[in-house]
């Protein structure tokens, strides 16, 4: 393992349009449908750019919910590689590093703070 790395195990890998983004099973308190929210849910869609609709709602046990278009379980345990210094506060300081799946990186993000960084683009949309 690199220097700073540890294992992850229980994720959520998530298609936000055509990014992936990451998140710990464990900060999953429920999948939701859409219209549980009423569109109030942050979609992790538009923090990267595009305007596709959320298909699933992940929602923290604290209520914080970020929707994404699709998303699969995968319980390997896999190494979290450390974020940057420089990127460490992307996104409200969700991003929590980056775990290597099929050949590709994935950012891990917070659910609760990715959650509360995209609530004011829920509101202003509102």
């Amino acid at each position: 393992m690199a220097t700073g790395s540890r294992s992850i195990t229980g994720m959520l890998l998530c298609r936000a349009g055509h990014q992936r983004v990451a998140f710990s099973a464990h900060e999953v308190a429920t999948i939701e449908s859409p219209s549980t929210f009423g569109g109030l849910a942050g979609s992790a869609c538009r923090a990267f750019g595009a305007v596709t609709g959320a298909e699933r709602i992940l929602v923290a046990a604290t209520g914080e919910a970020v929707g994404v278009d699709a998303l699969e379980i995968d319980s390997e345990p896999l190494t979290l590689l450390p974020a940057p210094t420089v990127l460490c506060r992307v996104a409200g300081g969700s991003l929590l590093g980056f775990v290597q799946v099929r050949g590709g990186l994935w950012p891990l993000m917070s659910l609760v703070d990715f959650g509360r960084f995209l609530a004011p683009t829920v509101r202003e949309a509102a």
